[in-house]
């Protein structure tokens, strides 16, 4: 199922909507118009049943969450919003550069257990040299 970019709001009001029908004064802490906007785009989206006093963006008076309301909530009960394909390019983006200078930092670690292994070599060579002169 599509998911939807959902305010606040409306994910308060679809989440209160699972638990029981609307009543008035539920949302006393919403303006009138927050309520209208939130529960009009919810309406739009299919996930409530919302009915309202007059069809000129009257008070809210009836809303039940729908079929497709449920099914949204239980494939999305987070209510998570879509990641937005620029931001999903950015991190892409940003995991490509990581990869990229691991490889490099790879690199220079080779380099350097290469040098510490001629070092290392030329110690004991001539640690071995020096042993070998005194017997």
């Amino acid at each position: 199922m599509e998911k939807y970019n959902l305010s606040v709001t409306e994910k308060r009001i679809l989440k209160t909507l699972v638990e029981s029908q609307y009543k008035e004064g539920m949302f006393s802490d919403l303006s009138r118009e927050e309520l209208n906007v939130a529960s009009e785009r919810l309406k739009e989206y299919g996930l409530i049943d919302a009915y309202y006093t007059d069809n000129n963006g009257g008070m809210l008076a009836v809303a039940l969450i729908s079929d497709k309301g449920i099914v949204y909530l239980k494939e999305n009960p987070s209510l998570e919003n879509p990641v937005d394909d620029n931001k999903l390019k950015m991190l892409q983006i940003n995991e490509l550069e990581y990869k990229k200078r691991i490889r490099k930092m790879e690199d220079v670690i080779r380099i350097w257990k290469f040098i510490s292994a001629i070092i290392g070599l030329s110690g004991f060579v001539g640690w071995l040299l020096y042993f070998i002169k005194i017997r």
